[in-house]
């Protein structure tokens, strides 16, 4: 083990990787996202470098590195993968202690994670069979409207109707928005439409449970209208971490200081210990 010990967290996921990297003390001293590209260890690579770069640091102070997310079993000196599940709650909880759901918002899934007082896994729902209510799906209504996908966000917060999209379906929203174009419907409505569409699917997956609520992923991070959709359903504003799209890394980096250096080579644990304080 090196004499600066750095343990490192990366998020494969399906659109960005993510990396998170702690010194021992668990300050995180170096954060990085790249596109993930079609090759997750390339892109696992690249996210560890830009973080590491400026820290005077490199790979020979890596003590243990935790990896997780789509790609997580492709991600090169990782001595255990973990769930996003676990990773998401995990890095949430360490910013927000209070917090007893989390809502993950990626580009090919939606999750609801609960967790109760301890940290531990409660219970979760993905809508992992459907592109709706995720970075693919405001992709493909962008496209529909015309629009990049990057410019969607500061559409939709310009609007000031109370506009909502009905369908959860990616056929059938496309189906919808093209009937509101003809229809006249300005673009800044539908667009905001499609974020309440999605916060409406989520608070569906939240059941009956409640408590402080957490917000990640991607659009959360880069599009000030699902927040302001996620407020709008829920009656206040989700816990915003500092790194929204980095919360999985860093719950895995989390996770990889508590990795005894003589048990790499054992399973990993379950994940209600994963999620455990």
């Amino acid at each position: 083990m090196s004499a600066v010990p750095l343990y490192v967290g990366i998020d494969a996921g399906s659109s960005a990787t993510k990396c998170v990297v702690l010194a021992a003390d668990g300050t995180i001293v170096g954060h990085g996202v790249v596109s993930s590209g079609f090759d997750y260890a390339e892109a696992a690579d690249a996210a560890l470098t830009l973080a590491l770069g400026g820290t005077g640091l490199d790979r020979g102070d890596v003590a243990c590195c935790v990896s997780t997310g789509y790609g997580r079993k492709n991600v090169r000196g990782a001595q255990r993968h973990v769930t996003e599940i676990s990773c998401h709650a995990r890095g949430a909880r360490a910013w927000y202690p209070e917090v007893r759901g989390i809502v993950d918002i990626g580009g090919q899934d939606t999750k609801v994670i609960w967790i109760d007082a301890r940290g531990e896994l409660v219970d979760y729902r993905m809508n992992s069979k459907c592109a709706a209510g995720t970075g693919t799906f405001l992709e493909s209504v962008a496209v529909r409207l015309g629009v990049p996908l990057s410019a969607i966000d500061a559409l939709a917060m310009t609007s000031t109707a109370h506009s909502v999209l009905n369908s959860y379906c990616t056929v059938f929203t496309g189906t919808e928005v093209i009937e509101r174009i003809k229809s006249g419907e300005p673009r800044q409505d539908i667009s905001m439409g499609l974020f309440r569409s999605i916060a409406a699917r989520v608070f569906e997956m939240c059941a009956a449970r409640d408590g402080p609520i957490a917000a990640t992923g991607g659009v959360v991070a880069h599009c000030r209208a699902m927040l302001r959709a996620l407020e709008e359903i829920f009656g206040a504003p989700p816990l915003l971490p500092p790194w929204p799209q980095q919360a999985g890394a860093y719950g895995a980096a989390l996770l990889a200081r508590e990795v005894d250096p003589h048990d790499l080579d054992e399973r990993p644990r379950s994940a209600q210990s994963e999620v455990s304080a």
